[in-house]
Order: C-alpha cells, then structure tokens, then sequence
C-alpha cells in the first residue's frame, strides 16, 4: 500500500469519528478532535489537506458554538500547513463562514484571528485575499455578515490603495444607512475607529452626513452612539469646522427629550470639554454641564456629578492651553459652578449627593486654598451636619485623604466625630460600614493632633476592636502600626495600648485574639507590601552620623537583649512547638479587610520602619525601637499569659506569634551586623556607648502602663459594639454566684439602649436564655456534679507535649461555655444561648465581595488536640 493510500486511510477514519463526534452530539471528543487538526494536517501533508480536509470541514461546519469558539484559532495555525498565506483561500473561506454564525461571542473570536491575519500580511496579499471577503461579507443580506464586515474595515483600509479606498469608504457609508438598527448601531460604533484613518476631506465631504443620519436616528441605541462619533470626528476638525458642523448637535443632546441621549452626554461631558477646549466654545459646554447638573432625571445628575472633578480638570486645562494673559478658572468656577454644587447638597436624590460625597473634597486638587476654604468647605461642615443619610456623610469621610494638607482641619473635627459615632451607631446590621471607619482613622492620624485623636477618636477606635463582627475585628488591628508611626510609642502605649491589652481576659476567647492581632501588625505591617524589607535602610541617609550611631547602638543593645529573652528556657520550649502547628494557615487579611486595606494601601505610601529624625525626638519615637522596647517590655509576657489559656487555638496563636517575634528579631540581627552599621558606629565614644546602654536598661525597667479600666471611657464599646464591663466582671467571678435575674436584667438594659428604630421589643422573649438547668462555666468554675462531664480544657505544656492530629469539636459537651457573641449581639428577633465549646473556633471571615448578609458568618478553624508523647 502506498504512502498516499495511507494518508487517506487515516483520513477516513478521522472523517468517520468526527461525523460519528456529530452525530452522538458529543461535545468533549469534537473538542478534542478540532484541537488536533494541526497534528493531522501535517501528517497528511499539504495537498491533502487542502484538497480533503478542508472541503470536509466546510461541510460539516454545523458545529456546537463551544466547538465553533475554538476552531478559528486551530484554523489559523492551519495556514503554514497549507503552503502559506498564497495558499490559505480555502481557510480564509472557513473563517468567512463562522462570521455569519449568530453567537457574538464565535464571531468576535473569528474577527480577532482575521485581524491577526491582515496584521500579518503584506499590502498586496491583503487586497487579494481579504478584500474579497470583506465586500462579500458586507453585501449579503444576514446582519450577522454585515456586522462581522464593520468589524473588518479598520484593520484592511490602511492597507489597500487609494481606489480600493474609495471602494471602502462607500461600502461603509452603506452599512450606516442599513436597515437593520444593529447594524447601524455595529457601524456607527465602528466609526469612531474608522475615522482616524481617514483625511480631514473625506470626513468633511462624506462622513459628516452620515454623522447626522446617526444623530437623527429614531433608534436611541443607534442614536447614543453620537458622542463619542462626535468625539472622533473633533480630533480631526479644526475649531471653526467643529462649531459649524458638529457642536449644533452636542447642544441639542442636552435638551434630549429622550433622557438617554441625556444621559450619554453626560457620561462624556468631560471628554467633550478635554476635545474642545478652543476659547470660543468653552462657555456654551460650561452651559451644556449646568443643564445636566439640574437635570430633572435623576440618573443623568448622577453621571453629571460623578464626572464633576474631571469635567473642572478638563475646564482647567483648556485655559492653561489658551493662550490668553490672565487664567480665569477660578472665577468661572466660583461663579458657574458653586452655585450648581450648592444645590447639589441639598438635592433629593440621595445617590446624587452620595456621588458629590465622593468627589467634592476632590476639587481641592484643582481650585486654590482660599477658594477652597471660602466656598467648598462649609458646604462639606453642611453635609456632615445636616445631612439625614449616613451613607453620605460616610462618604465623605472616606475621601478625607483629598483635604489639602495645609487646610485648617480644626473646624472639621467636631462635625467628623458626630459623624463617627453616628456611624457606628447606626450600622448595627451594616458591618462594613464599621470597617470602611478605619481608613477615615487613618485620614484623621494624619492630619489631626494626637491630643484630638486622644479625647475624641481612641474610645472609637476601641470600639471597633470590640466588634461582633470578627472581621471588623481583625481589620482594626491594621491601622495600629500607623498610629505607632504619627505618634509615637510612647504615646500609643499609653493612650491606645490598654485597648489591646483589656482583651486578653475577655470571656470569649475570639476576642482575646486581638491583642495578638496588635502585636502581629506592629511586627508585620499588613499596609505594607509583602516584599523583603530593609527594616534599617533609612538610617543610611541620615545626615547627621552621630544621631544614626546613638539610634543603631541602641538599637543593637535592646536586639541583644531580646535575643537573650528568647533564648530561655520557657521560650525556646514554646519556639519548639512551632514545627507542631504547621497545619495552622494564619489569616488571609485580605479575605477580612477586603476593600478597606486596599483603600489604606492606596493612602499610605509611607514606609513604616523608615527613621525620620524630625520627628523622633527620643528613642522610643523611632517606629522600630519602639516596637523592639513594648515587646521586651509587654508583648512577650502578655502572649505568656495567652499561651496558657485554655483554649487551644488561642494556644496555637501565641505560639505563632512568638515565633513571628523570632524571626522579626533574627532579621534585625542580621540587618545590625552589616559592615556599614560598624562603620557608623565608629564615632561614638566608649563612654557614649556605656550612657546610651544604661539609659535603655533604666528604660526597660521601668514600670510599664498597667490597665486601668476606671480611666478607659467604655460608653461606647459597652452600649453598642464590645464587651460589657458586666461580661468582664462575669469572667472574673464564679457565674455560679452570678444573680440570673442580674443577667437578665442587662440583656433589657441593650436593647433598651438601641436605636430607636427598633420597635416592639418582646423582653420575654429574654427568659429563655437563662434556663434552670443552664450554667456558664469559667476557668475558675468548679464542677460540683459528678454526673456532668467536665469541659475540655487543654493545656499545651512544652516540651513534655505534641500537637498530633485534627480533631472535631466534642459533642457531647453537655456544659455551656462563656459565649463569644456578647450581650449587645442578642438580636430582637432571636433570643438564644450560643455555645463555645473550648475546641471550635468560630471566627467570621466574610469576604468583601461575598453575598453574604451583613451579620456574622461563622466557619471553623481546624481545632488541634494536643496529646502526652
């Protein structure tokens, strides 16, 4: 048998398996098969493949879309198999067949590999191969053909003569006049790339015509098309040709009766005005702009004000391109467009003034201090006073980052904080309206004194670290590192600190993650980005040498003596047990911050470890050895304290984050051992050294800032969000002992103290969460019951210890463990006891995008049993 003979044997049988493919309708072996038609068509040589294959996959193109999807890109690389782009007609031809398929989604795929190809080919090759089969296509009747052939026009008229040109340039303005609106509309749309290719003369001569067709059309879907015509054909056009031949028709959109071709003119205001910016037309656009701002539709002032700061930007601009001797922006902005604005405050839609809420403190960037603070300011004090939706004034809290540094913020700071605690108040069901406080937090850090932050922010900042929601919770932790780095160690340890710190013997052992979440932020910065760090670098450029010395020598004494610490006995039993949690995945702090730490990495660009002498006045106001000296002095005892409690994934926590403080250490170790750190420190003296090293050891033995809860205003975390101080003496005392009816009586005492749209309250409802045979159990408790099983209470004890296994949460418990949920989490509507076993760990990790509802949502940490070698 011959060579030939073969071939079409195997030919055959690739025909009879795709037809039978086709038959059985079996999606996945049509797949597979069109994905080896490169393999086949070199087996099978070129001449066959021309003469055999492709005939037969014309005929048999009734394919699936799934299979039609794929199959231009296999056809493509089918072209070097025929001889080439001279031979490739029959696969040009395959390709012109699926531009008439329905499906928009095959068709599309099928037009980018055409445009490929005429990338790819030469002049010549392209008026012989794809001119044909863009007027075939442009002249059947299917609308399907004659949108694939618009498509085309942009990617073969620059490479064709000029007579062929001509040709192009008719059948294009023919597709405009077409009968079908969706062809229209594919043509129209198709136009504003077309004209970029063409002269001024032809766009003058036989494109305006057809821009006016597509303005007076009776379709809106082809008629919204006219702006951005509009817009291509300006880039063209000189000033005078535009007003006589075009600008007539952008005016007229904005008294549409049609509030959609409102509504695009608006969409593309700014656009308009960045295209047009000649002298002559830039008022008529300012008068285009005040209509759409008092649009009696709502949807087109949406738009109109969402494009506010980028239509000023425009319109600021087109006077500094002008060449004229005075630039009047800003008179024309105090006298056309502060009046629009003013209203705009007041307007009665409240997406309106949701959209104004976003960019108003953004006209800062473009309009000068004086007239910012005379005109703009008091309407922002009017909105954060007056305004009823709390959405709005959020709003603009979130943008406060956009307030021009040297504005006086004082007269904001009392408006801001009602704000806040409105806010917080009102968003009981509204979690991440809560979260979304923190980057204002850190807008206020910025620019406000830490004496304000102090009196007026901090009680709100704790509050968040007390949410019920977890998420919010976590989130909190993240602006810690910020507040260490505007005000200084010594200030937050004091100030912000006894916050963190009140968690550790909270009830609820999900809330005595939070000093541990403080502690791994100041090591570990989430705003930061993820790369290795130089935490040392900035001291490199520090002019004064003698300043740098004292900073590293302290640096290098109290490194010392962290690493001694960690070197003990007790620590390095607890750095041993860290290979035991290897199955523990810390937390993905984007699945929890979500858009807010976007927005605080988006804000903050500052490095965090970076030393400026100009603000660290003593050692402790260096962001790094601040954080070195709370450790030695706080942290490490603090995660002692948490490494014996009794539930075992507060155990893993500490554990994980003492070892985090190793490695941070070890890094630092490496870093102060460097030879340029030595050479810096070749200009102190040895009497210098020995007074800067007694001065730390006098610092480090100082008594560090106890809690004092009589001087922590808990007003706020009590009523609305944390932790009761009932529930805190709750978990100091034995519950036995604790007076039912008291417990009661503070499960009244919430809901009295929500918002007053909470009607009908049924206090009954109230009895049955203390139940007869309920009892609360502490780690004090004592069970006095010999026919109850004790609840599980491990403590993982090194080295004598091993995590082993992971293991499900006990059952049978029949005791009630302190609820992670507190008092102010029992909702009207469901009234019920909610158990913490010791081995389940019920965090809420809602992602930001998630369609979750606004209430906790609760998934288990893998829970470790810890069993004797």
């Amino acid at each position: 048998m011959s060579d030939e003979s073969v071939l079409m044997e195997d030919l055959k049988t690739f025909k009879e398996s795709f037809s039978q493919a086709i038959k059985d309708e079996n999606i996945t072996e049509q797949i597979d098969m069109t994905k080896r038609l490169g393999i086949l068509a070199e087996h099978l040589g070129e001449n066959i493949t021309r003469q055999e294959l492709l005939p037969f996959l014309e005929e048999n193109m009734n394919f699936h879309d799934e299979i039609l999807l794929n199959l231009p890109e296999q056809l493509k690389k089918l072209i070097p198999l025929v001889g080439g782009y001279e031979n490739s007609q029959p696969v040009l031809e395959l390709l012109k067949k699926i531009c008439n398929i329905d499906e928009f989604l095959v068709r599309e795929k099928t037009l980018e590999t055409l445009k490929g190809i005429a990338e790819e080919l030469s002049n010549e090759l392209v008026e012989e191969l794809l001119v044909p089969i863009l007027e075939s296509l442009a002249n059947e009747q299917w609308f399907t053909s004659k949108c694939s052939a618009v498509a085309l026009f942009s990617s073969i008229y620059p490479k064709v003569q000029e007579e062929r040109k001509a040709e192009l340039r008719h059948n294009f303005r023919l597709l405009s006049q077409d009968e079908s609106p969706i062809v229209r509309k594919e043509a129209a749309l198709g136009l504003i790339d077309f004209i970029a290719l063409l002269d001024k003369e032809s766009i003058k001569n036989e494109f305006i015509s057809v821009f006016d067709n597509i303005s007076n059309d009776n379709m809106d879907s082809v008629k919204a098309t006219t702006v951005k015509v509009a817009l291509a054909i300006c880039k063209i056009l000189s000033e005078n040709e535009i007003e006589e031949s075009i600008f007539k028709t952008l005016e007229s959109f904005a008294e549409s009766e049609s509030w959609k071709t409102r509504h695009v003119l608006a969409v593309d205001i700014a656009e308009i005005q960045k295209v047009i910016y000649y002298h002559k037309l830039r008022g008529r656009i300012l008068a285009m702009f005040q209509k759409l701002i008092k649009n009696v539709e709502d949807e087109v002032r949406i738009v109109a004000v969402r494009n506010l700061v980028p239509y000023c930007r425009c319109l600021k601009e087109s006077y500094e391109r002008t060449d004229q001797v005075e630039n009047n922006f800003e008179s024309v902005f105090i006298q056309s467009l502060v009046p629009q604005i003013t209203m705009l405050v007041v307007d009665t839609c409240t997406d309106v003034k949701l959209e104004l809420a976003k960019n108003i403190l953004s006209l800062s960037t473009l309009i000068s201090k004086e007239t910012f603070v005379e005109h703009i300011m008091p309407l922002v004090l009017d909105i954060l006073d007056l305004e009823q939706s709390v959405s709005v004034k959020a709003n603009i809290l979130e943008n406060l980052n956009d307030l021009p540094a040297d504005v006086d913020f004082d007269q904001s700071l009392p408006s801001i904080k009602r704000v806040i605690r409105t806010l917080i108040v009102y968003s009981q069901s509204h979690w991440r309206t809560r979260k979304g406080l923190l980057v204002t937090f850190m807008h206020i850090i910025k620019f406000a004194p830490k004496e304000y932050f102090a009196e007026n922010i901090k009680h709100f900042y704790g509050s968040l670290l007390g949410d019920h929601v977890f998420a919010v919770r976590r989130t909190a932790a993240i602006i810690l590192p910020l507040i260490v780095k505007h005000f200084g160690m010594t200030w937050t340890s004091a100030q912000i600190i006894p916050y963190f710190k009140m968690f550790q013997r909270d009830t609820r052992y999900l809330y005595r993650y939070v000093p541990i979440f403080g502690i791994n932020e100041l090591i570990e910065p989430s705003v930061l980005p993820g790369e290795e760090k130089e935490y040392l670098a900035s001291l490199k450029k520090v002019e004064d040498k003698n300043k740098a010395a004292n900073m590293l020598w302290m640096l290098k004494c109290i490194l010392k003596k962290l690493e001694s610490l960690l070197e003990e006995k007790t620590f390095q039993d607890i750095l041993s047990l860290n290979k035991s949690i290897d199955d523990f995945k810390t937390d993905n702090i984007s699945l929890y911050a979500g858009e807010t730490l976007n927005s605080l990495r988006s804000h903050y660009s500052e490095n965090i470890f970076s030393y400026d002498g100009t603000k660290a006045e003593n050692s402790n106001d260096w962001y790094l050895t601040g954080v070195l000296f709370f450790i030695y002095r706080e942290c490490l005892g603090l995660l002692l304290t948490l490494f014996d409690d009794r539930i075992v994934n507060v155990q893993i926590r500490s554990i994980f984050t003492i070892n985090k403080i190793k490695v941070f250490v070890d890094k630092l170790l490496a870093e102060i051992k460097e030879p340029w750190v030595e050479e810096t420190l070749q200009v102190l003296k040895q009497e210098e050294l020995d007074r800067i090293e007694e001065e730390l050891n006098a610092e480090l033995v100082e008594k560090s800032e106890e809690l004092d809860e009589e001087n922590i205003n808990t007003e706020l975390i009590d009523s609305i969000i944390t932790t009761s101080r009932t529930s805190l003496q709750m978990g100091e005392n034995n519950l036995d002992e604790y007076n039912k009816d008291g417990i009661r009586e503070m499960a009244i005492d919430v809901v009295e103290k929500w918002p007053e749209n909470v009607d009908n309250v049924q206090t009954e409802k109230f009895e049955t969460v203390i139940s007869a045979d309920s009892v609360i159990e502490t780690k004090e408790t004592e069970n006095t019951s010999s026919e109850k099983p004790e609840p599980m209470v491990v403590d993982v004890v090194a080295p004598d210890v091993e995590i082993t296994e992971v293991v499900a949460a006990n059952d049978t418990a029949t005791d009630v463990a302190v609820s992670d949920v507190a008092a102010t989490d029992i909702t009207p509507e469901v009234v019920e006891v909610v158990e913490e076993k010791e081995t389940l760990d019920t965090t809420v990790a809602p992602a930001e995008d998630s369609q979750v509802p606004d209430e906790a949502v609760v998934k288990s940490d893998a829970v470790v049993k810890v069993e004797e070698k």
